[in-house]
């Protein structure tokens, strides 16, 4: 199991700092820094940008800090039992090394949820703790083999993927491309262009990409009626969603339980 002995999220310097630990600490460093900073790696002091992550080693020398007043960062520190130790070395992580990110959202993300959790008082709060570490550490390594994506890099990624996740998350909401255009404070046309840009796809595919999934996924499992289905899934129209299933599917809604049911051991 790992073990979060104390963490921080959002941490910010109103001063300027200077972090030295020549002998290390005794358990394992995460840093997600959020800023501008510098640290020390290999004898030589490097400068380092905002979605900069590093993992230090137990007793592993440490030495990082800002040379101005607006440091941010997350910060945990943690301990993994030794029956899990080879779970951190096959991520392959490289311990003392500054990694530039293209994003480090979804790691901070992660960091606020460990920093709410280590506060709380639940019954599974050391295995929830656990999973979340391990989560992050998997999306760390993830983000370092992934190979760079250029529109992770885009200023407006961020706010466009936001919106893309809600979609994703509820596509039965009434979708126009109007309304998503005026969430992100862009015009309709220019956000219809950097959509596309960005994900490969445009905001009214991925709406009815993932209204006919759910479809699917609820003809599979449920008994609901195909009029009450497409309601449900965000249509309208009976007309409408039968149209569009059949084009996604290549056959009614009827048709697509009746075979999965039929083909099911």
């Amino acid at each position: 199991m790992i073990s979060i002995l104390n963490c921080g999220y959002e941490s910010r310097h109103q001063k300027p700092f200077d972090m030295l630990r020549p002998g290390g600490s005794s358990d394992y460093t995460l840093l997600v820094i959020k800023s501008s900073a510098f640290c020390e790696y290999r004898q030589t002091y490097m400068d380092l940008s905002a979605n900069t992550v590093i993992l230090y080693d137990k007793k592993s020398y440490v030495h990082y800090g800002c040379l101005t007043s607006d440091y941010n960062d997350d910060w945990i520190h943690f301990d993994i039992e030794d029956k899990d130790l080879p779970f951190l070395y096959e991520l392959n992580i490289p311990f003392q090394t500054p990694i530039h990110l293209a994003d480090a959202g979804q790691l901070s993300e992660y960091s606020r949820l460990i920093v709410m959790e280590n506060h709380s008082s639940h019954t599974y709060k050391n295995q929830i703790l656990d999973a979340l570490m391990r989560s992050l550490l998997c999306t760390l390594a993830s983000q370092i083999l992934e190979k760079p994506d250029k529109a992770v890099s885009h200023k407006y990624y961020g706010l466009m993927n936001d919106l893309r996740v809600s979609i994703l998350n509820a596509p039965h909401r009434k979708w126009t491309i109007e309304t998503m255009a005026q969430s992100v404070h862009m015009s309709p046309s220019y956000f219809q262009h950097l959509y596309k840009e960005l994900f490969q796809t445009t905001c009214m595919q991925d709406v009815i990409s993932a209204r006919l999934k759910n479809a699917c996924f609820y003809l599979r499992t449920t008994e609901m009626s195909i009029q009450s289905l497409g309601g449900f899934c965000g249509y309208d129209s009976e007309f409408h969603f039968m149209r569009q299933f059949k084009k996604y599917k290549n056959m009614t809604p009827s048709q697509y339980r009746s075979h999965y049911r039929n083909s099911s051991p």
